[in-house]
């Protein structure tokens, strides 16, 4: 039911200008994203609402796909057909169609998605969805896979192969390069040229919720931490533990050189052998052991990621302790493995992972730094949470009405010393102006539709971890008198279903109107005065929504209401 939708629309059409006007921070940011919901889960389209509401992704890049639950209950296994036909295409159709080719980086899981592809009969020789993600659906040799020697463009060392410790980047400047004057090692080269088109795709999943997986609520409230964690690192509580288990063994001499990078950065880290049972605000724990309690931690810090090194960690059909523990018990990120890995640490987050982590990378972004061959390895939590970034302000200055053509500005202001900016400017979540020293942009009055638009500017801050911030700015076109809003009365057609009429201002009427939430359409008639929308609550899911109406007129234009935000809660039925 939509929360005291018909009480409160009016709060929220006055809020949502204040709402947009705040700005946020990133490495990797929300607009380099697509995050994919499964239309066949209520979980995973909840989930999903409360991730774009928290981390502000623009709804041009969430991606609807329709996976049928007999591939996500169970084992949670696809085979390489089904994942080509139910994920890969469709989504990277809808990316083509929205012209997100060059600007997506990442692609986000809600839940309820297959984990596992069946690559091979030798469950062994099987890649976890991530990895089939991460290759862009290509399957390498699998004995590579089986092994542990597949090597990632994106891993930043060191193991047998790479020898060096590589610099934290973001994943922007992994994909463009460090250009021909970075002093580089001969050994990475490419970091000069940077991946282009050879660069894999990260991925994460916010959440697994099959059987000993994690509840719905206990994904959101992962989500959230991950939120308050943001620009707030705690400078102590990670901890590497060692015992006498091949698990932690295999790992081990990562230890002490990570605890000296992280020194270096002002951050504590402890190499013991006691579990840290009974401590408060742990950041990270990184260890081998086939069963742990996690449980027993009394706090996790806001952000924290913690690791076990075991096998089937992420194959819940099998014994020993799931990955999801670690999430249950506060954990904002956490890695497993879909098949027996055999202890290969090639296959887990080396300790290194903090490193980038406390340089201000994102989570995902530390994990694919970490992880030398990712291809079997599932990746829970939220991607996009930063607690050792840096934060700075950006503010668009500027009309909120338009009648004539104008010019906005960008002002970013960091206390970091010599920083430098760069401004990417989109206009209704397209791109109109590519990022460039540039602060400022001339908006044509002509080009654009009467009714509501958004604004919103990037600024990256140029360094090697590229530090962002996002600002986002309402603005409402008036050019021929011709507006569209909701009318606040709105009416309860059926269980979840609600009727909405629109009011027209303007010298004339449109002739079809139209109901939207981001890029999906809810509804569509002609227009007349008596004409009732109808929003279907099921089309939405769960938690925190948004709405428009959209007048479309006879010369073509579309006319957009502003945005109606509501929360839709079915437990209330």
């Amino acid at each position: 039911m939509l929360n005291s939708v018909i009480k409160l629309i009016r709060v929220h059409l006055f809020l949502w200008v204040t709402l947009l006007l705040a700005s946020t921070a990133f490495a990797q940011m929300p607009h380099e994203c697509v995050l994919l919901v499964n239309r066949k889960s209520l979980d995973s389209m909840k989930v999903a609402n409360h991730y774009v509401a928290t981390r502000n992704i623009p709804r041009r890049n969430v991606i609807y796909l329709d996976v049928p639950a007999n591939l996500y209950t169970g084992a949670a296994t696809v085979s390489p057909k089904e994942f080509t036909g139910l994920i890969w295409e469709p989504a990277n159709k809808v990316i083509k169609e929205r012209g997100l080719e060059n600007q997506v980086l990442a692609w986000i899981y809600s839940v309820d998605f297959p984990i596992r592809v069946e690559t091979d009969s030798n469950d062994r020789k099987q890649m976890s969805v991530c990895g089939m993600t991460f290759m862009r659906n290509k399957i390498p040799g699998l004995s590579l896979v089986e092994d542990g020697k597949f090597l990632s463009k994106l891993f930043s060392g060191p193991n047998e192969r790479i020898k060096l410790n590589l610099n934290s980047l973001s994943l922007g400047m992994q994909k463009k390069g460090l250009g021909p004057e970075a002093e580089v090692p001969p050994e990475a080269a490419w970091l000069q040229r940077g991946l282009g088109d050879k660069m894999p795709l990260p991925n994460m999943m916010l959440g697994y919720t099959g059987p000993k997986g994690n509840d719905v609520q206990t994904v959101l409230d992962c989500i959230g931490r991950g939120v308050k964690s943001d620009f707030r690192g705690l400078r102590s509580g990670i901890y590497f533990v060692q015992n006498d288990d091949v698990r932690s063994k295999c790992r081990e001499w990562q230890f002490y050189p990570a605890v000296n990078e992280l020194k270096n950065r002002g951050i504590t880290a402890t190499v013991t052998t006691n579990f840290p049972a009974g401590a408060e605000r742990v950041m990270g724990i990184l260890m081998g052991a086939e069963t742990v309690d996690p449980s027993t931690i009394v706090s996790f810090g806001d952000g924290a990621m913690a690791e076990h090194l075991t096998s089937w960690s992420a194959e819940f059909q099998k014994p020993q302790t799931k990955c999801t523990e670690w999430i249950k018990a506060g954990a904002t990120a956490t890695a497993g493995v879909v098949v027996e890995p055999y202890s290969n640490p090639n296959k887990f987050p080396s300790a290194r992972f903090y490193t980038h982590y406390t340089s201000g990378c994102t989570i995902l972004e530390s994990f694919y730094q970490s992880i030398a061959c990712p291809l079997q390895t599932l990746l829970l939590g939220d991607p996009l949470a930063k607690p050792y970034a840096p934060v700075f302000k950006l503010k668009i200055l500027g009309t909120d009405t338009l009648k004539n053509d104008f010019t906005f500005l960008a002002h970013a202001e960091s206390k970091m010393r010599g920083a430098t900016f760069e401004y990417t400017f989109f206009f209704d979540e397209n791109v109109i102006q590519e990022q460039s020293d540039k602060n400022k942009v001339y908006l044509r009055i002509l080009q654009q539709s009467d009714g509501y638009h958004e604004l919103r500017v990037v600024a990256s801050i140029k360094n090697m971890v590229e530090f962002n911030m996002s600002a986002i700015k309402p603005i409402i076109v008036n050019r021929s008198g011709r507006a569209v809003s909701i009318n606040p009365a709105i009416k309860r057609l059926a269980k979840h279903e609600h009727g909405i009429k629109l009011e027209i201002e303007g010298p004339e009427m449109p002739q079809k109107i139209r109901l939207v939430s981001g890029e999906q359409m809810l509804d569509e008639k002609v227009y007349d005065p008596s004409a009732e929308l109808v929003l279907d609550e099921k089309m939405l899911g769960e938690g925190p929504n948004r709405i428009r109406a959209i007048g479309i007129y006879e010369d073509g234009m579309e006319v957009s209401s502003p945005p109606l935000s509501f929360t839709i809660n079915f437990a209330t039925e």
